[in-house]
């Protein structure tokens, strides 16, 4: 198993942890060549077709993947002296942006669904953020008045769930097994509909093929003027990889196949989140650009996150010759002076709530007093 070791170095201007990794964060423009940092491949037409609408990813294979990737990690840690932070620094930079999100909310919500969750990244920190609201109650309890505040983590890999004991946790937490896509028919989660406060999520939902029925369902699951706020991997994630294997692979292969997983564009988003029934929608992006000591380090923590390739008509293996290929594109295209190469994940952050009658709403159309044309 293998796992970059060094210190991580922070120059971007956010604020992002100090110690994590054996990559170098910047954040800024990235010097690639334009006609090649947006060709990557979607499906191929020689995808099968798929069983019900909407089916992109092989979703009990993605569980799968996460599974095997907790069971390397404990066994790096049991054997190797791993720490789980040096793979837990993305989960932990883009859980701690959201953090920064739910700090703006007037009132902390007292029911919180962790979606996607994986081992509590997010959960933990939630904890820490919201402490100064709660009041201690019960052993180990916390209650907002006179309600009791409630975490709950949904995920669809249960050795993910389970892989951080409860001691980690500041408050009780609740584990739920179940797929991102389809989560609200589970006969644990169904009685929460129309109960919950707040639907977080920090990753996971780019590997679900109906995004809007997900969406749909989470408002489902809000109460009314609830907030779901969370992030999902834009676009433009990985395109120097993307673009290394394309072209590795067509001229070893003379064709591309399906590596890419299709994911949201920037410009999707807000049109998502409004299809699906929220308002007062909010939308921006960061772009987190890591250096790896090469391209093998990158694909080896991918791996380890639970992130390999989960696309319906994939090919289980990718050739060495074709690795090797994009070994050297990868270099030549974006390599550093150092001998590094840079990855780029792009984060797209969303706020929407559940609407209610006592939401602000826009003013009627010429309702105005004061005339534009008098102020400019």
């Amino acid at each position: 198993m293998s796992f970059a070791r060094s210190v991580l170095r922070i120059t971007q201007a956010a604020r992002l942890p100090t110690t994590v990794h054996s990559a170098t964060i910047s954040h800024g423009l990235r010097a690639a060549p334009t006609s090649l940092a947006r060709g990557y491949a979607t499906l191929s037409p020689h995808t099968p077709p798929p069983t019900k609408p909407y089916e992109v990813f092989d979703e009990p294979a993605k569980a799968r993947q996460r599974d095997r990737a907790v069971l390397r990690v404990n066994e790096a840690v049991e054997n190797e002296g791993i720490e789980l932070e040096m793979l837990d620094y993305l989960r932990e930079e883009v859980a701690d942006r959201i953090c920064e999100r739910i700090e703006d909310l007037k009132i902390p919500p007292a029911t919180i669904v962790d979606l996607s969750s994986h081992a509590g990244q997010l959960t933990r920190m939630l904890q820490d953020i919201v402490g100064d609201a709660l009041h201690p109650s019960t052993e180990g309890a916390g209650v907002v008045g006179s309600e009791k505040r409630r975490f709950i983590m949904v995920d669809s890999s249960k050795l993910a769930l389970e892989r951080d004991g409860d001691e980690t946790f500041t408050y009780p937490v609740e584990r739920i097994v179940a797929p991102a896509s389809d989560f609200l028919n589970d006969p644990q989660i169904a009685p929460l509909a129309d109960k919950v406060d707040a639907v977080v999520t920090a990753g996971g939902l780019h590997w679900v093929g109906d995004i809007v029925g997900a969406f749909t369902q989470i408002r489902h699951l809000l109460k009314p003027d609830g907030v779901f706020i969370g992030a999902v991997f834009g676009g433009d994630t990985l395109f120097e990889l993307r673009t290394a294997l394309q072209l590795a692979e067509q001229e070893r292969r003379g064709g591309i196949a399906n590596r890419v997983s299709p994911m949201i564009n920037t410009t999707d988003a807000p049109s998502l989140l409004n299809r699906a029934g929220f308002t007062l929608t909010t939308v921006d992006t960061d772009d987190i650009t890591i250096n790896y000591p090469s391209i093998w380090e990158l694909m080896a923590d991918l791996r380890d996150m639970g992130e390999s390739n989960a696309i319906l008509g994939r090919k289980a293996q990718v050739s060495r010759d074709v690795l090797l290929a994009a070994e050297s594109i990868y270099k030549e295209l974006y390599g550093n002076e150092d001998g590094s190469v840079p990855a780029t994940f792009q984060i797209i952050f969303f706020i929407g709530w559940k609407p209610s009658p006592n939401q602000p709403k826009p003013a009627e159309r010429g309702s105005g007093k004061v005339s534009l044309k008098d102020i400019l």
